[in-house]
């Protein structure tokens, strides 16, 4: 009881939770239902891992953090920014796709149309893995926010 307090505090402390919410949970198994082992071991290893997590842009960016990422085992996926799934689901009648992106083979961040609340996910419409490259959403982020603010 104490350690899971601790793990609340530490969270808080640094501005986050320290695991996902129920909707990007469900994003998460939507991927670990599509995927084979060893990736599905892998990845479910990750997500216990997990220490601390950020919704930096709500909505738009939710970051993953590790205490020890050293010791975390990695997706044979390299590369700092690696698209590692996309998820389309049906929010409020309409079609959205969240991405799933891995930087050096550990999943990290949740980008474009983070599902917020579990009821913003009413169905599932496809997993698409290994997607290709996508622009940065980091870098949109930062790039919206000093437009708006060099005006």
């Amino acid at each position: 009881m104490l350690k899971g307090w601790l793990r609340h505090l530490y969270a808080m402390l640094r501005g986050g939770t320290p695991g996902f919410s129920a909707a990007e949970s469900r994003v998460l198994s939507f991927v670990l239902d599509g995927l084979a082992e060893p990736d599905r071991s892998t990845l479910t290893a990750q997500i216990a891992a997990v220490a601390l997590v950020q919704r930096q842009h709500p909505g738009g960016l939710v970051v993953a953090y590790y205490r020890r990422p050293d010791i975390v085992p990695a997706l044979p996926y390299p590369g700092y920014e690696y698209c590692f799934a996309k998820v389309k689901y049906i929010s409020r009648g309409r079609a959205r796709t969240t991405s799933l992106v891995l930087h050096d083979g550990r999943f990290m961040t949740f980008e474009r149309n983070v599902p917020e609340l579990e009821s913003d996910i009413e169905s599932l419409v496809a997993v698409e893995m290994h997607p290709g490259i996508q622009p940065s959403v980091a870098e949109e982020i930062d790039h919206a926010e000093h437009a708006s603010t060099a005006g």
